[in-house]
């Protein structure tokens, strides 16, 4: 018998979110993304609605030197 491991659904396109780090809390709560382009999509489609990304890593962002 196999073991079936059920991943949440990308709150744009319900694809299975099997990477970490896609993720935008905004007013409605954590929205997680299967990609960069599923989060792209969703801030253009939402506008500049106010969004956090505390799971941020360093690599995308410029650090000062």
């Amino acid at each position: 018998m196999a073991t079936v491991e059920y991943k949440k659904p990308c709150d744009l396109c319900g694809q299975p979110v099997e990477i970490e780090g896609f993720t935008l809390v905004t007013d409605k709560g954590e929205q997680l993304f299967c990609c960069g382009g599923c989060v792209s999509i969703y801030r253009l489609l939402h506008g500049n609605v106010p969004v956090t990304n505390p799971k941020s890593s360093s690599h995308n962002k410029k650090e000062d030197s």
